[in-house]
């Protein structure tokens, strides 16, 4: 099976996995406005490079997605220890709360087990055995 490039899939994924520090950005701006920026920053990198990736076009949809997956987990872990470090994490939680320790190994097995998903399905050369 072929990955290709789809507008709502690509942009769907991206703007869904980085959302959330939109977010939080927006209320940490109401505590802190420097961790709110920084915050922001967070969530207009991992955009920035989806949107070059997709516009670009230099690798393939598979190769692509897979970088994009480890940004938004990698700008998402970081999120996560911006707002611990400035005592925000539980501040910007409502309705209801999880520890920065579970929010860490979420946002991780979440990424790993995309990637290994889209790398079962897409990523090995065809005709490659699956056992």
């Amino acid at each position: 099976m072929h990955l290709d490039w789809n507008t709502n899939g690509w942009f769907g994924s991206q703007l869904g996995g980085t959302a959330w520090i939109l977010v939080a950005a927006a209320i940490a701006l109401g505590h802190n406005t420097w961790t709110g920026l920084i915050l922001l920053v967070l969530f207009l990198i991992p955009n920035t490079v989806g949107y070059l990736l997709w516009r670009k076009k230099k690798f393939s949809c598979h190769a692509s997605i897979q970088v994009l997956f480890g940004l938004i987990g990698l700008f998402g872990l970081i999120t996560i220890y911006i707002l611990e470090r400035n005592h925000l994490w539980l501040e910007i939680q409502k309705g209801g709360s999880i520890s920065a320790i579970a929010g860490y190994f979420l946002i991780a097995a979440i990424v790993l087990i995309l990637m290994i998903t889209f790398y079962l399905r897409f990523g090995r050369k065809p005709g490659a055995s699956s056992t």
